[in-house]
């Protein structure tokens, strides 16, 4: 999501939007003395009209977006060079690195050069066949940036160092491309240049490829001058400013036959403030600098808390509950196994939130199992608790086959644990301009903001083959098949090969948004020995074996990382340590352990693992690529309680926590494709669902048993509502009750339409089944003693004309729709993936609240 300031106010002749800070976007620089090598070499755009994303994998990827025809998105790609020189062996060199790249091109590769590449949809006619397409191009370029945002004097006109490009095509057996180039006349326009050495170098082609009829190919180089004489101070590419203004306008023709106009949008991408062509502010600000960096850090550490149940069996280490929340209560995401018991996984939780508390933290979320079963066995469970300082979206438990096994290993249901949490991208403010001119901070998180982390313990033994390792490697196929379907968006319920239900496996209904668009994290004790820095793998083959096509396949380059040279292809982010000694990622330190085994890491065998997997393999752009370079840090833990002193030679010990070290990783993610916004020239399906619930009644309390009878929406002048009656029960679900317009209903409830301007409604009501009446929940902090639908349920009104989503009174009357008790979002303003609102009651007669995160989603369909 681009997040920066979105106006609405528009006056006279001069928008007051027109003085508004112009957004931004973070372009980093190919940079030939930095990434290009003759041993490994860079790609570069070729300006040949054909545009395979590969080529601009250095640089990102934008939608066009037509907010006045509506009609098929375009898609725009910008890479800068940097001021280095490339030889002619370092880039565009050899066979293509990637796939969708020409097998001839340009050579050697061109510096301080912006290269723009767009792919226009075709126009069709009543017949479905493709027309052939013109129109015009306009880029426009402002030199020196930083004048125009610190608002010096003349800087917000076109003036002699801007550059407007106009590019006139139509493709076609009569095509013809016209490309003029004009400077600023420092006033309110442009004027002919008045030197032939003024001219930015530009090169331009229009292709419509055979590979790709749908679209037509526009590709562009400019040079970006760091002066034009007799212009001086031209600064793209200085050292200390790296800016440059970068106005987009495709406006297409009219085509004969055609059924509607195709292959128009903007850049920047926003409805409300296109470029204008004598307003430099209007034009996006490209910063050529390192990506933006969203930072995630993960915490891995089996704890050894044997289950009470096999008390012959001792803990693995001195630690107990206190002292494991007191070790990981300041984490961001932790994965901790071997905590076997139920009531001792709730009282983590507890205590961790209890410790965060008092230092002024937000409590930290969980997945994992609790129950209130006294019949229930100890060791049937996977011992993983996953916690977060971070919003958790959705969540699910996974158990391994029961044959998966061998040992002791199969008193317990080993498996899987996930979460969707969201980055610190999802929560960041955006500021919304109301439309009586007051400026709102938007409250709800982004649901495309997010990762997908996986938290594991698999079966220990042997690591020889045999039947430890046949076992293990079933588990791990059965993660990756399990990974695999979670990322897709699910249904967890289905049980095809190869994902295989797990017994008493627990998962949200239904599906959500694909998140293998991006990089997923699975952290775990994979007992399985694995090399430390640089030690071969082939010294490890079950490491192997592991990471190999067979098993989690983790160990290819995708498409993307073979073209660039930007990002990360990191896939063991703890093999090495960021500390003194890279070698000292040992994680097993036995039961026999002493502080001494903080020097001995690099001996020691390592066993617990944070993992990536890569986005999806495709020819096209992920959302997200991982930045350079992770760190990790692995340590034990001591028992300040357990010191004793050996008297000959005299030395102090104390005792290990838990006979693994914890394992810390530091990432970065970054985005590489910006989001399609809301265009309301175009038909969308609306969603509403209630996506989790917790009960607030006690901090571990288990377990409430929830239903609905009420998931209601109202749009378009027809309504729907949906009752889910089967109890689901635990202390925090993900049940996914939902409505959605579209032609699945059984009732008709249609989409909405194209140019549609009225108010969608929704509201649902959170219900537990007791012994006696059944308990309607508070669900919003305006709640109390009160039992009405507008004391005790969240309610909520999408604007259709303004995109806006607000959390509202209420239903009793029909006003109430109308008055807004806080501001969610605009969908102008992104939210690919929805919007989410996290709302808490406040009942504190019977105590009955909880905690319910309501999703909202707003779908482009395809347009005709």
């Amino acid at each position: 999501m681009q997040r920066g300031a979105f106006l609405l106010a528009l006056a006279s002749l001069v928008p007051t939007w027109a003085l508004a800070a112009p957004h931004v976007t973070r372009l980093p620089p190919q940079n030939a003395a930095v990434h290009c090598a003759p041993g490994a070499t860079c790609t570069q755009p070729t300006v040949d009209g054909w545009v395979p994303p590969m080529e601009y994998a250095d640089g990102k990827k934008f939608p066009l977006q037509d907010y006045v025809n509506g009609g098929p998105n375009g898609e725009l790609y910008l890479f800068v060079s940097d001021n280095a020189e490339y030889t002619s062996d370092e880039c565009n060199f050899g066979v293509p690195n990637a796939g969708g790249i020409p097998s001839v091109q340009t050579n050697p590769c061109h510096s301080q050069t912006l290269f723009i590449g767009m792919r226009l949809p075709r126009p069709k006619d009543a017949n479905g066949n493709f027309l052939d397409a013109s129109g015009i191009i306009d880029v426009w370029l402002d030199a020196q940036r930083d004048a125009t945002i610190n608002q010096v004097a003349g800087a917000n006109m076109p003036r002699s160092e801007d550059r407007h490009l106009q590019l006139r095509y139509s493709t076609g057996p009569n095509g013809n491309t016209t490309l003029s180039q004009r400077m600023g006349n420092n006033a309110n326009g442009w004027m002919a240049l008045t030197a032939p050495n003024q001219a930015w170098a530009t090169s331009v082609t229009v292709a419509t490829p055979g590979a790709q009829p749908s679209r037509v190919h526009i590709e562009f180089a400019v040079k970006l001058r760091s002066s034009v004489p007799p212009i001086v101070g031209s600064e793209p590419l200085s050292a200390l400013v790296r800016k440059l203004g970068l106005g987009l306008q495709s406006t297409v023709f009219s085509v004969a036959g055609a059924t509607q106009k195709v292959g128009g949008g903007t850049f920047p991408n926003v409805k409300n403030q296109p470029p204008v062509n004598f307003m430099p502010s209007t034009w996006e600000t490209l910063e050529l600098k390192e990506p933006v960096s969203i930072p995630l850090s993960f915490t891995m550490w089996n704890v050894g808390q044997m289950p009470d149940a096999t008390f012959w069996v001792s803990d693995g280490g001195s630690g107990e509950i206190d002292t494991v929340a007191a070790k990981i209560f300041r984490k961001e995401v932790a994965c901790i196994s071997e905590i076997w018991m139920s009531h001792e996984r709730g009282e983590l939780i507890e205590k961790v939130n209890a410790l965060r508390a008092i230092e002024s933290l937000p409590p930290m979320q969980a997945v994992t199992e609790l129950n209130d079963d006294v019949l229930k066995l100890a060791t049937e469970s996977t011992g993983l608790v996953l916690l977060s300082s971070r919003q958790i979206l959705e969540g699910g438990v996974h158990h391994f086959p029961s044959h998966m096994c061998t040992g002791n290993d199969c008193l317990q249901d080993k498996g899987v644990i996930w979460a969707r949490i969201a980055t610190p991208a999802a929560t960041e403010p955006v500021i919304v301009m109301e439309e009586t001119g007051a400026s709102r901070v938007s409250t709800a998180t982004d649901y495309g903001e997010f990762v997908d982390v996986f938290c594991t313990h698999v079966n220990a033994g042997e690591n020889v083959p045999g039947p430890d390792t046949d076992a293990r490697e079933d588990q791990l196929f059965d993660i990756k098949a399990y990974v695999q379907q979670v990322r897709k968006g699910g249904p967890l319920h289905a049980n095809t090969f190869p994902y295989l239900l797990g017994d008493d496996d627990i998962f949200p209904q239904g599906t959500w948004p694909s998140g293998l668009d991006r990089p997923a994290f699975l952290l775990g004790d994979m007992n399985t020995l694995g090399p430390k820095a640089t030690q071969a793998d082939s010294n490890f083959p079950a490491y192997q074996d592991m990471v190999g096509p067979s098993f989690l396949a983790i160990n290819q380059r995708t498409e993307f990382e073979k073209a660039n040279t930007l990002f990360s292809e990191a896939r063991d982010l703890a093999r090495t340590s960021s500390g003194p000694d890279p070698m000292a990622t040992g994680t097993w330190l036995s039961s026999q352990c002493t502080d001494l085994v903080t020097d001995e890491l690099g001996s020691k065998d390592r066993l617990d693992y944070v993992l990536v997997f890569p986005a999806e393999d495709t020819l096209e752009f992920p959302a997200y690529a991982l930045l350079k370079e992770p760190t990790a840090d692995v340590k034990p833990h001591f028992d300040p309680d357990s010191g004793f002193l050996l008297e000959s030679p005299q030395q102090f010990f104390q005792q290990c926590l838990s006979d693994h070290a914890m394992v810390d990783v530091s990432v970065a993610l970054t985005r590489v494709k910006d989001v399609v916004k809301y265009n309301p020239a175009k038909p969308h399906r609306m969603e509403y669902a209630v996506k989790q619930v917790t009960d607030l009644e006690t901090e571990s309390g288990c377990c409430a048993d929830w239903f609905t009878p009420r998931v209601h929406m109202t749009a378009n002048g027809f309504f729907r509502e949906n009752a889910f009656l089967n109890v689901v029960e635990d202390q925090t679900i993900y049940p996914n009750w939902l409505v959605h317009t579209g032609p699945d209903n059984p009732t008709q409830f249609p989409d909405l339409p194209a140019n549609f301007t009225g108010v969608v409604n929704m509201t649902s009501a959170i219900w537990e089944e007791d012994v006696g009446p059944n308990d309607h929940y508070d669900s919003i902090p305006e709640g109390g003693a009160g039992t009405t639908v507008d004391e005790r349920d969240g309610h909520f009104s999408f604007f259709a004309g303004s995109g806006m989503v607000r959390r509202v009174k209420g239903e009793t009357n029909p006003n109430d729709w109308f008055m807004g008790l806080e501001l969610m979002g605009s969908f102008l303003n992104g939210y690919e993936n929805g919007m989410t609102l996290e709302t808490e009651g406040k009942d504190l007669d019977t105590g009955d609240n909880a905690r319910v995160r309501h999703y909202i989603q707003l779908k482009e369909l395809e347009s005709p």
